[in-house]
């Protein structure tokens, strides 16, 4: 398993499977999020926003009536729907095949929501099988660097299918129709998945260079059937907050050092290592940092950018030291860049710019800075004057 991930999903999480008889899911989680679709006037910021996936391949265009009325028109297969924003408690809900009258349901019932939360109604199985699974969704605050995702299988005619990096290890135990992995962590990037069939190992599914942004929830919603070759994957992200860790912290600015413009990207924290102290005494400790930036390195190297290690919030956020974006490459392709201190101009480290190997759309930033640069109020004092 790479080591970017770093809680592994072992435990299945089945989350209950609604038949076309009965629809009842209650979900609690508290989340806060913004409506984009299908608005409802009673529920305000406080409702429940419920995002359609229609996921029955053998259906045309499907109508999404909730409490009688129609909520939702002509969504197709493999489509996500904006949000249906619900007031907190129980209602009906029925699938309609577009155009048709709302008798003519291929899957009803009820459902219960609580305010203040997302989820998916997905909907699963065939025409003559219709469900709709309720999954909430986790949109707690993440780590700066962080995502989180999981696996949701909605393949009725395969018994299990196990989700794998590419060549490695498992993301999750087996997922049956209608079951859903637990969440995880993992560290931002890119990554090539693949979905096997468990019983013979054949892959049934790969999605190369599927991107895991920085603070983001994703759903990878598996759908339609192997039989007749709809199988596909919905790779679906939700923005979540950002909870940074305290300490100083490198990013990317537009403009440069004199001059600089908004935040780019954001690197994550510079600090000096955790691990034992070995070797000679006395030595200057380095600060270290490391993040992918979400832009080619084409764009950092033809217009000005600039690479800043910014003080902590809590001590002002100041920048302390910044090194224009330019020079000479290496043999390899990388670039080193000087990082100055602000307001002596000493070099106080540097900061090594490469794109990403396997992503086009990203550029790797290590930034290494010595410890014992001022905070951005201190006044340096001379250790030697000349008369």
């Amino acid at each position: 398993m790479p080591a970017g991930i770093r809680v592994a999903s072992r435990v299945r999480d089945r989350l209950l499977v609604l038949s076309a008889i009965s629809i009842l899911v209650f979900v609690t989680l508290a989340i806060p999020a913004s409506g984009r679709a299908v608005q409802s006037p009673e529920a305000g910021p406080a409702g429940a926003r419920v995002r359609i996936v229609h996921g029955i391949a053998d259906a045309g265009p499907l109508d999404i009536y909730v409490d009688g009325s129609l909520a939702l028109i002509g969504i197709l297969f493999a489509d996500t729907s904006g949000d249906v924003v619900l007031p907190g408690g129980e209602h009906s809900f029925a699938v309609v095949p577009t155009g048709e009258a709302p008798e003519a349901e291929i899957a009803a019932g009820a459902i219960a929501v609580s305010d203040g939360t997302v989820a998916y109604a997905a909907l699963l199985g065939t025409v003559d099988s219709a469900s709709v699974g309720l999954f909430e969704v986790d949109v707690r605050p993440l780590d700066s660097g962080s995502a989180r995702f999981r696996i949701i299988s909605g393949v009725p005619d395969v018994d299990e299918i196990t989700p794998v990096f590419s060549g490695g290890d498992a993301l999750s135990e087996p997922l049956g129709f209608g079951d859903a992995s637990q969440y995880a962590s993992i560290d931002v990037g890119t990554y090539d998945l693949e979905f096997l069939e468990t019983a013979s190992g054949a892959s049934l599914l790969t999605l190369a260079q599927t991107p895991f942004a920085d603070g983001t929830t994703t759903d990878i919603i598996l759908v339609g059937q192997v039989s007749d070759g709809s199988l596909t994957a919905l790779v679906e992200p939700i923005q979540v907050e950002t909870a940074r860790s305290v300490g100083r912290s490198a990013q990317i600015f537009t403009g440069n050092c004199a001059d600089v413009g908004s935040v780019a990207a954001d690197l994550g924290l510079v600090q000096a290592g955790q691990g034992a102290v070995v070797g000679s005494g006395g030595t200057d400790l380095v600060a270290q940092g490391f993040g992918i930036a979400g832009i080619p390195f084409t764009t950092l190297v033809e217009s000005p950018h600039a690479v800043a290690v910014s003080e902590d919030v809590n001590a002002g956020g100041d920048v302390i030291a910044c090194g224009d974006i330019g020079g000479n490459l290496t043999d390899t392709g990388a670039l080193v860049i000087a990082l100055r201190t602000q307001g002596s101009g000493a070099v106080s480290g540097v900061a090594v710019l490469a794109p990403v190997l396997d992503d086009p759309e990203g550029t790797g930033v290590s930034v290494f800075l010595v410890d014992r640069v001022p905070a951005a109020d201190a006044v340096a004092t001379p250790v030697n004057t000349v008369e």
